[in-house]
């Protein structure tokens, strides 16, 4: 993924997580009000029911003034019998759910509640022969509330579509002018590095010819020696960037995919590099399991390991050992890791090795450019795998990579 690609997708995950709050916000607000509104409705006509002057009557009988909700009205005696004053709620002509209906409510601490399993709000008055309760049904307050919330929903779903449509091409637009300085600046570096080849070359052959011809002052002879070598660390640093340009430019699109025997080629560096570091002062330990296969490109995958091997050589403390170690693990996946020993490096820092051009401040006096890393994390990244850096005290510095393994 891009740095533009990259931008984009924060802008997007940005602007609807925002919306999300937004659209949340609003509809637990609506909910909450529309709850509290049909609550206290619903609680109006409970005491209004509560309030009507019944005298005795029959079970099922309607009360005089018609209340909107479904209600009615008991009595309960000291002795906990239960006698029906109003019904306009047909179903407690049961009789034996009316005495659980009863029950329950008597259990309640509280003068007025609700009881959820039954889906009823009652009103309990003390009288001089026990008590008067008074139910409302709350099954409409509910729906409606359900329905309320189903559309809700609905609505803040498709709110959620609208904007994130709108966010894309929001996030095109906002990127625009970021995207064509991105493309500008990665042309130019392409560009720059290749008029920076000619000139380099120009200079290494007329210094190889001086060479050759020659030099009879000792001091000519050490003049050309650091000219040789200025310009082969600028030829280096010039690759580096192309290599930068061309991820940049083609991506993946560039990748070789064949298969590689990685165990094989991970033996061939470990080979070149012993005695490269046996004459920095350092040893080389491998520990290759044979048999790993990968598919991806060769040529990259080789570059990946050279490159954590000779950042070994470079900041790996002297007279230590430099672990090279390949291995299969279990979830599909190969691991390999570059152990070295030395100064730890903080944590903040671990992330930003893999910048380019950043370089950790106790290595600025060391030989690189900070590009090796950058561009092994491009090789990682090219091949679906995942190249991150480790430190601790006892470890010390520990550089791993992984990818699937061929199947």
């Amino acid at each position: 993924m891009s740095v533009i690609q990259k931008l984009r997708l924060k802008f997007v995950l940005t602007n609807m997580a925002i919306v999300t709050l937004i659209l949340g916000t609003m509809g637990a607000a609506m909910l909450g009000i529309t709850g509290r509104s049909l609550r206290q409705e619903s609680v109006d006509y409970l005491r209004k029911a509560a309030q009507e002057d019944f005298s005795m009557t029959w079970p099922g009988q309607r009360p005089r003034d018609g209340i909107n909700l479904p209600n009615f009205t008991v009595l309960v005696g000291l002795d906990g019998t239960v006698g029906l004053l109003s019904n306009n709620f047909g179903a407690v002509e049961d009789v034996e759910q009316l005495k659980n209906v009863v029950q329950s409510c008597m259990r309640q601490p509280e003068a007025l509640g609700e009881l959820k399993s039954y889906n009823l709000r009652y009103l309990r008055s003390e009288t001089l022969l026990g008590w008067r309760v008074t139910f409302v049904d709350t099954s409409q307050e509910q729906s409606t509330l359900r329905a309320l919330a189903t559309d809700l929903l609905f609505l803040g779903l498709l709110a959620f579509g609208v904007f994130l449509v709108l966010s894309f091409f929001l996030a095109k637009w906002a990127t625009g002018p970021v995207e064509e300085s991105w493309r500008r600046q990665r042309q130019f570096v392409s560009d720059a590095s290749h008029e920076l080849k000619t000139p380099l070359t120009v200079i290494l052959s007329n210094v190889d010819m001086l060479e050759n011809g020659g030099l009879r002052d000792p001091r000519e002879a050490r003049w050309v020696d650091n000219i040789k070598a200025a310009s082969g660390q600028m030829t280096e640093l010039v690759e580096a960037l192309l290599t930068l340009a061309r991820h940049d430019n083609q991506g993946k699109a560039a990748l070789l995919r064949e298969r590689v025997n990685l165990s094989e080629l991970a033996q061939e560096q470990a080979l070149l590099f012993e005695p490269v570091l046996f004459e920095a002062e350092k040893e080389l330990q491998d520990h290759i399991e044979e048999g790993i296969f990968v598919t991806g490109d060769p040529s990259k995958l080789k570059r990946l390991m050279v490159i954590l091997l000779d950042n070994a050589r470079k900041y790996a403390a002297p007279q230590t050992v430099v672990t090279f170690r390949l291995t299969a693990e279990a979830n599909k996946k190969i691991r390999l890791s570059v152990n070295t020993k030395g100064q730890p490096i903080p944590k903040e820092q671990l992330s930003k090795l893999f910048e380019r051009f950043y370089r950790a401040e106790q290595s600025r006096t060391s030989e690189g450019y900070g590009l090796g890393l950058s561009i092994a994390q491009q090789i990682a990244q090219e091949h679906g795998g995942k190249l991150w850096a480790e430190s601790s005290e006892t470890e010390a510095n520990t550089f791993v990579f992984t990818m699937n393994r061929e199947k």
